[in-house]
């Protein structure tokens, strides 16, 4: 009898301790798709040129001279955020969620220059409205809950260089998300 006790004791004592582990995950974000969206294929421009990528994905030049070859729309790039399952112990659920996003630079001829947000379902801005586009973005949401999810839609302008030669260019963002008070 005394070592069920014990063993019970050993293992409620396990339990107990492991058990924070489990509540220790931060406030996550996921990005849909992975990656920043692609203009697709462009045709060297004399001058400096900014495509204007919405937040619905439709793609306009702003200004300058290159050319895109494809008229269609992009996919928009989707922002997900939540706390987890059982994140207790950061009160992810009850605290207020600061969202930065940032242009990646030095990446070649194509880089952002703006960042806007859509639509957000899923949770509330702080400050009761969207933030003001911007070169990089930092806003905060309210708090969004157990088992809920926060999804924002990105829009962006994207800076082609002058003279840049015609291909298919890469640019890209970070997200990152963290608990303020």
């Amino acid at each position: 009898m005394n070592r069920l006790a014990i063993v019970l004791l050993i293992a409620t004592s396990l339990f107990a301790f492991a058990r924070p582990a489990l509540a220790q995950s931060d406030v996550s974000v996921t990005r849909s798709p992975a990656t920043a969206p692609t203009l697709g294929t462009t045709i060297r421009g004399t001058s400096a040129t900014t495509f204007s990528i919405s937040t619905a994905g439709v793609v306009t030049r702003f200004s300058g001279n290159a050319i895109r070859l494809s008229s269609g729309s992009v996919t928009t790039p989707t922002l997900s955020i939540n706390c987890g399952l059982l994140n207790l112990s950061g009160l992810c659920a009850l605290r207020y969620i600061r969202v930065t996003i940032t242009p990646v630079v030095g990446s070649g001829p194509a880089t952002i220059s703006r960042l806007r947000v859509g639509s957000l379902s899923g949770a509330s801005y702080r400050a009761g409205s969207a933030p003001a586009e911007a070169a990089s973005l930092t806003f905060d949401l309210n708090p969004i809950g157990l088992l809920r999810t926060a999804t924002l839609r990105l829009g962006m302008d994207v800076l082609l260089g002058a003279n840049a030669v015609s291909g298919v260019y890469n640019f890209d963002y970070t997200v990152t998300v963290q608990l303020v008070t």
